[in-house]
């Protein structure tokens, strides 16, 4: 396989997946509907509107800015791994343990929950949940992976990979699917993802995983999904709004800072963990 090989299957590959997911979200709306179960219609609502201003920012930067920035890092690689089989598997390594890094880093850092926190604002948990994403989501979060192209991974390598672990990512948003057995110990599963998303004291910050659950077992931050999960933030919010579901977490972070009595107070409130106050 070479260059012009693997980006035919990107431009094929592609529409697949954003057909699969905007299929996926019908089918359950559908169901839901002939079920008469209860969900909130407006919430369901904001997420696809998140979902689809977070798909387009990211696929702007993407095949603009970002991919000229991942040629430029290529261009200076160490070590040239080609289009085979071991090219694709490092992508695959290297994309599942940057996402736990991440994601992790999004829930440890102000600043970068400010814009993660649009994910978790939902006081529900579906696949609306699944795509209720930030505008600035991509802004975040490439950087992480900027080094991937650095040991030979090509970047339509790097960005097909990553785009197939953001639709997995989907799938696992759901509460129809309870356990998968044996799978539970090997990858993340909706039960697992679950407790990542739930408000409940013993499930805060857990289950970082993207696609293995390696990475959480690895580094202490696995829990098992054992009671029911209570959804939303911790704080008091709840909005509709579009505006309102991107920025609040700024705007409480400007409020914050204003109210700062010194420098290192005020950086604490930008760059400290979520909730973070002084002493």
């Amino acid at each position: 396989m070479d260059l012009a090989a693997v980006q035919a299957l990107a431009a094929s590959i592609s529409p697949w997946l954003y057909g699969f997911g905007a299929a996926a979200i019908i089918l359950e709306t559908v169901f839901l509907v002939v079920t008469k179960t209860e969900r909130d219609v407006a919430s369901r609502r904001l997420g696809i509107s998140c979902g689809l201003l977070g798909f387009g920012t990211e696929a702007l930067v993407k095949v603009g800015v970002g991919l000229a920035a991942l040629l430029w890092v290529y261009e200076h690689r160490v070590m040239d791994l080609g289009f085979g089989w071991h090219a694709w598997l490092v992508a695959f390594l290297a994309n599942d343990l940057m996402f736990y890094v991440s994601h992790r880093a999004s829930h440890e850092v102000r600043l970068l929950w400010a814009v993660h926190v649009v994910h978790h604002s939902a006081k529900h948990y579906d696949l609306t949940t699944g795509v209720r994403g930030s505008a600035l989501g991509v802004l975040t979060t490439l950087p992480f992976y900027a080094w991937i192209p650095l040991v030979g991974v090509h970047p339509v390598v790097m960005l097909l990979v990553h785009q197939i672990f953001n639709f997995y990512g989907l799938a696992y948003h759901t509460e129809y699917v309870r356990r998968m057995g044996p799978l539970e110990a090997v990858i993340v599963t909706p039960s697992s993802h679950r407790v990542h998303h739930a408000t409940n004291p013993q499930y805060i910050d857990r289950n970082y995983g993207g696609f293995f659950i390696l990475f959480d077992r690895l580094f202490g931050t696995f829990v098992p999904e054992e009671e029911p999960c209570v959804y939303g933030l911790k704080k008091d919010w709840h909005s509709y709004s579009l505006w309102d579901a991107q920025v609040h977490e700024f705007r409480d972070i400007w409020r914050d800072v204003r109210g700062a009595t010194s420098v290192r107070e005020a950086v604490g409130y930008v760059l400290g963990p979520p909730g973070w106050r002084p002493g």
